[in-house]
């Protein structure tokens, strides 16, 4: 089991294997819990800090079964996100589906309503950024794999060189993500459909610790400002 612990990135898919659009990169750090068979941790991503609380278990043919519920500490978002899954020894991953619960009765992971599959890797998140989904791998999975490579080599020679391409776009990101996000999550002008794609494909740009301090930056502005009812 231990395999299966320590630092895993990944996203929340919806059905077809596209990117959930509600959701950034997610990063959790899973530990042993107080129980021969539990496990704990934390979370972070676009929706803040998550304490992460499950258990595992042994399978058939010894592979190794993981369940836990990331509960986030703000009332705003209360109902938990599920994950129930096995881990991958051959590809290094934790893979499964995800799904959310009522906060009534019993919040338990009996009662998850699956949304989709979820796949958490151990590549470098700013790797991670230019993965391809799961549907580019199912599609086609050597073209995906192409141009996954070509995109993180370039990441990286931009990164390294101290690109000014490469700062402008994070200055970039981080403009469209403080403007938009509170325009659609809070108040103001509701997004047009093109603003509304522009905030997807930025965050799916975004490293889970990018995104977790952009939504902090957030929820100082809107703490911060006046709203007139």
């Amino acid at each position: 089991m231990r395999y299966s612990l320590g630092h895993w990135h990944g996203y929340f898919y919806e059905g077809e294997g596209i990117h959930w659009a509600d959701e950034s990169m997610t990063t959790i750090v899973l530990e042993p819990g107080d129980g021969e068979q539990d496990i704990r941790g934390k979370a972070w991503s676009c929706r803040r800090r998550f304490k992460v609380n499950g258990s595992w278990s042994k399978g058939e043919n010894d592979i190794i079964q993981v369940e836990f519920k990331m509960s986030s500490f703000e009332a705003a978002y209360a109902d938990p996100f599920c994950f129930n899954g096995r881990f991958d020894p051959e590809r290094d991953a934790l893979t499964g589906v995800w799904g959310m619960t009522e906060p009534e009765p019993s919040n338990s992971m009996n009662s998850m309503n699956s949304i989709g599959p979820m796949e958490f890797r151990r590549i470098p998140p700013h790797y991670l950024t230019a993965y391809p989904t799961i549907k580019g791998l199912t599609d086609d999975k050597p073209r995906a794999l192409w141009n996954f490579a070509i995109a993180a080599v370039r990441n990286d020679i931009r990164r390294e060189s101290w690109s000014w391409s490469y700062f402008s776009q994070r200055r970039d990101d981080r403009n469209t993500i403080l403007s938009l996000a509170i325009r659609y999550y809070d108040f103001g002008t509701p997004l047009s459909d093109e603003e509304f794609d522009r905030m997807v494909t930025t965050a799916k740009r975004l490293t889970s610790a990018d995104a977790c301090f952009y939504e902090s930056r957030s929820n100082y502005i809107r703490v911060h400002t006046w709203i007139h009812r």
